[in-house]
């Protein structure tokens, strides 16, 4: 796996600077398609105009679908867990939980929890999820499978309550990160105690690959260390239309605009 990393982050390097075009895996057209996830296998995780989650196979081709019998707002769908891909309907507050070929596995009901308004949703490494709750201007991690709370953290002290703007929450390598898009990422431990705080404004999403996590702005794929904080950048292909998400793995990036997905294969 460390080979591999190394070998992209060459790759990557040597594309940047000699401008060499990427060899393409697939091209889709994806009109009013949104919400891209990648999983550990590479699939592609689409939501649809009608809020259908499509999962796409290297090759670009659905291999299943999900439909859901009440239709609400998919917030977010991640897929990067081994064990399950959950989808946050913000519209409805409610979590649907899925397997990896899409079937439900369960249904949460957010209002069980909190009488506030959730904004995000990830699911923990302990099979728990993680909310941000705006009203209440708390992290809450919940146990499904009791109905519980498990953990809860108020943020008065962290962030301006008045100004933020709370868009993603993922947790990686033990840790928490929530992205405020006015004021940058905010790092967490897994018991929901604040760490730190990454300057990095203007996100809505933020993606990781090995001790890296990265972020799409101004028409390229910045990195930035977790541990040590050292940056790079990969300028991405050209485009008519704007990136509004990239996502990577150690053999695939996939970049999403509002009309098109294409995927790149790193080798």
């Amino acid at each position: 796996m460390l080979v591999s990393l190394l070998w992209v982050c060459l790759a990557l390097s040597g594309h940047a600077q000699s401008g060499t075009p990427l060899k393409i895996a697939f091209t889709l057209s994806t009109p009013s398609h949104s919400l891209l996830s990648l999983d550990r296998f590479d699939r592609a995780y689409l939501a649809d105009a009608k809020q259908n989650i499509l999962q796409l196979d290297t090759l670009g081709k659905v291999i299943n679908r999900f439909s859901p019998t009440v239709q609400g707002h998919l917030a977010s769908v991640e897929a990067w867990s081994m064990a399950k891909i959950i989808a946050f309907y913000d519209d409805r507050q409610r979590i649907q939980l899925l397997d990896r070929f899409l079937t439900p596995l369960g249904l949460a009901d957010l209002r069980d929890y909190t009488d506030g308004t959730v904004r995000a949703a990830t699911l923990a490494a302990d099979d728990r999820l993680w909310l941000f709750d705006e009203s209440t201007f708390r992290l809450l991690k919940i146990d499904t499978r009791l109905t519980r709370i498990t953990h809860e953290t108020a943020l008065e002290l962290t962030l301006n309550r008045r100004q933020h703007d709370i868009r993603f929450l993922r947790e990686y390598q033990g840790k928490l990160y929530m992205v405020d898009r006015l004021s940058g990422i905010y790092v967490f431990d897994n018991m929901g105690n604040y760490q730190q705080r990454l300057p990095i404004t203007n996100l809505t999403y933020i993606g990781f690959l090995g001790d890296e996590l990265y972020y799409l702005a101004e028409n390229k794929l910045q990195f930035q260390h977790l541990y040590t904080l050292k940056e790079r950048t990969i300028t991405l292909p050209e485009t008519t239309a704007p990136y509004t998400q990239a996502l990577a793995s150690d053999r695939f990036l996939y970049l999403l605009t509002p009309n098109q997905l294409t995927a790149y294969r790193w080798r």
